[in-house]
């Protein structure tokens, strides 16, 4: 194709691009616009040495050295062609090649470090002997990693290019939790040898473990187009798409992998928690209890088991509170042996407090924990810590930080290493704000490395274990008295739970009604908490309401369960074309979708708590059906802190009652909006500084008894 001015053009801008989705990490945008550029000027080095660089960096050298030498012979005086091109041949183990590659370069005045290290490099490959692999290999099998990392050091050395070394040190190091150090071993051992499946999923598995998602996808892909019927490669597929909000996919990979091996511990497990995810509630318990049949010790799986329960109407609070209690005494009874009497504290001085989790990023739990956090870290009385267990930093992480006199990533610590710290810190008091989700470290708190112990905020119910003494709760959500029994923890009632709902929200908008002619219902819950149940009753309440609409928002990429949604309506007769599908998007944009909505619907018998919140600091209220349980009840308490008791439905008749009576008076709902935002005691700073005061009155009390040598008891702080 001629290069006319204007193709010229086209094919700068398509590289412009393909350079920006390069450095942006959007490989594939930028693999299609570099294909696009060849397809204007197929000569035009720029895009062959990208097409090159992707390769490369996917693992598949052998693809990537035709586009170095594309590139190179397009511009034969660029000198980082020259050691592209010589790195890939390298990689590929194509010594020959890139010997002459230097001959021809050193002809050419091809110099520098580069090149002097790559005549060293093939000046050692080779590769150990299989006396040297076997030994090294048994020694990791025993337990001797020691030995085997240093052994593996001595392999790297020896053999820089050859893979065996690269990929035993990384697994030595994986195993040390050493996770950087491990990931860049992998990578040479991937690069060195990248065919080799196993390689490829320790690599994945490293990769995922520091959060860079769209890379670990791209390998496992790989792998299982080198392996098709490897069920690891499948399974770490499955877990990868999940996280990556692709629960679709994901399932089809974790079903690939039991179908080669329908035993296959860890792909049930996946399953499970993808099904579960999808609001499949009762196949992942199945899934879940062939897991704990074959595994019983599986403490994640019964966590996760535990509060998928916690969304179905199935199961009575006793039959939850039993299955709380198996998990519980299982936990407790494999650390039993590792309690250690705590030393005495001194009378003075400030209590030290230390709080476990593994959500203070961009997650729902930052939004109630920063305004305590803030509070919390003027009080003199108290020495905050903050063991934080989650791999990505980002900029909530930060700003949180901020407050926090001591703060360590545990997420790299073994269970043992964390129990030492947490002893060596002499910490008072350990509170754990993550439950039976993802990221949390009960294991350890089974072991009682703190005098007092506390849950509160991740999980609406008890954690099973007695190691764990209280259960920091609101009065409305869990009224004294009336839950006691469902708890191994002791209550300890606070004013509220304090909300920080974020300086950048955009502006109420006005009632949207009002213009509309129609009003618009609303939900934002996950997926998993809208069951056939929940839709039965939007159902009843959208055919009392012909003209009203329903926005449904945070449906999972690949229209993951908007089937099942749409089928469901359509058994209760609402024509689709009255409801609005919205996939997830940044938390601006979720904000401002209110401003689309007149009322929330909430989902039972896991009713909503962050999405509420946001809601009402939109300006808008929540209509909600209070169930039994805790987590069936916490909009209703949110809704009662707030005077909104009219928006509280005790069954389904009243529900769609009172949803047809708050619809029919816009005026309300329009004074109601205006207000909210500047009125609500759980975000202005004075209901947030009392909430504080209870925060550290109940740290102060529990405390007081510890001292005392007096058992855990509820009670209630601060006192009207």
């Amino acid at each position: 194709m001629s290069s006319t001015p204007e193709i010229q053009k086209l094919a700068d801008e398509a590289l412009h691009a393909a350079l920006n989705d390069t450095e942006a990490g959007r490989f594939d945008e930028a693999e299609a616009l570099f294909r696009g550029v060849l397809q204007l000027q197929p000569g035009r080095a720029e895009a062959h040495f990208g097409l090159g660089f992707l390769a490369q960096r996917g693992g598949r050298p052998e693809d990537a050295i035709p586009h170095f030498a594309e590139a190179l012979q397009a511009a034969p005086s660029e000198a980082a062609y020259w050691f592209a091109y010589l790195e890939a041949l390298m990689a590929a183990r194509q010594y020959a090649t890139a010997r002459e590659l230097i001959a021809l370069g050193r002809k050419q005045g091809l110099a520098g470090p580069e090149i002097d290290a790559a005549e060293r490099q093939l000046e050692t490959a080779g590769e150990p002997t299989q006396q040297e692999t076997d030994a090294a290999t048994a020694l990791y099998q025993l337990g001797k990693k020691d030995k085997a990392g240093d052994m593996a050091r001595s392999l790297t050395e020896r053999f820089p290019q050859h893979p065996f070394g690269w990929k035993l040190l990384g697994g030595v190091l994986y195993g040390k939790r050493a996770y950087p150090e491990a990931l860049e071993a992998m990578r040479k051992a991937a690069t060195y040898g990248p065919d080799d499946v196993e390689t490829l999923c320790n690599l994945a598995l490293m990769l995922k473990r520091v959060g860079l998602l769209e890379e670990t996808r791209s390998v496992l892909e790989r792998a299982v187009e080198l392996e098709p019927e490897s069920t690891r490669a499948h399974n770490y597929l499955a877990a990868t798409l999940h996280e990556m909000g692709r629960p679709k996919e994901a399932l089809a990979s974790a079903e690939a992998a039991l179908a080669i091996d329908p035993d296959h511990l860890e792909a049930m497990s996946s399953l499970a928690v993808i099904l579960d995810h999808l609001g499949r509630s009762t196949e992942a318990i199945a899934a879940y209890r062939r897991v704990l049949a074959q595994d019983p010790d599986q403490s994640d799986a019964h966590g996760n088991m535990l509060f998928c329960m916690s969304h179905m109407e199935s199961f009575t609070l006793d039959e939850l509170y039993a299955e709380h209690l198996r998990f519980g005494k299982r936990l407790e009874a494999r650390f039993a042996k590792l309690r250690k009497k705590h030393a005495p504290r001194p009378a003075n001085g400030p209590l030290r407090i230390g709080f476990v989790s593994g959500d203070l990023r961009n997650h729902a739990i930052a939004t109630f924990i920063e305004p305590i956090f803030r509070e919390l870290s003027k009080r003199p009385s108290l020495d905050l810590f903050v063991y934080y267990n989650h791999p990505l930093q980002d900029e909530t992480t930060r700003h949180l930080r901020s407050y926090i006199a001591h703060w360590l990533d545990i997420g790299a610590l073994d269970d043992d290493t964390f129990d030492a710290r947490v002893r060596a810190d002499r910490i008072d008091i350990l509170v754990d704000l993550t439950g039976h989700t993802a990221y949390n470290r009960l294991p350890v708190f089974a072991r009682k490395p703190a005098p007092v112990q506390v849950s509160w905020l991740g999980y609406p119910g008890t954690t099973g274990l007695k190691a764990m003494d209280y259960y920091l709760c609101d009065p409305y959500l869990v009224p004294p008295g009336r839950y006691d029994h469902l708890f191994t923890e002791k209550l300890a009632h606070l004013p509220a739970v304090a909300f920080q709902p974020g300086a950048e929200a955009p502006e109420v908008a006005p009632l949207p009604a009002l213009a509309n002619g129609y009003l618009t219902f609303g939900s934002f819950n996950r997926l998993s908490k809208i069951s056939r149940q929940v839709v039965a009753a939007w159902g009843r309440l959208l055919r009392a309401l012909p003209d009203a609409r329903l926005l449904i928002g945070g449906m999972p990429a690949g229209g993951a369960g908007r089937d099942q949604l749409e089928g469901w309506l359509r058994e209760e007769e609402i024509d689709l074309a009255r409801i609005d599908f919205h996939g997830r998007i940044s938390t601006w944009e979720y904000l401002e979708l209110h401003a689309q909505v007149d009322i929330c619907l909430d989902t039972f018998p896991y009713t909503g708590g962050t999405t509420t919140m946001y809601a009402l600091y939109m300006g808008v209220p929540t209509l909600t059906l209070e169930c039994d349980s805790i987590a069936g009840r916490q909009t209703s308490c949110l809704l009662t802190h707030h005077g909104l008791q009219q928006f509280i439905a005790h069954d389904l008749d009243e529900f769609v009652q009172k949803g047809i009576a708050a619809s029919r008076d816009q005026k309300a709902l329009a004074a109601l909006r205006a207000s909210l935002r500047e009125t609500s005691p759980l975000w202005t700073q004075a209901g947030v500084a009392r909430i504080a005061d209870g925060v550290e009155q109940a740290f102060l009390t529990m405390w007081q008894r510890w001292r005392k040598g007096l058992p855990p008891v509820a009670f209630k702080a601060l006192q009207d």
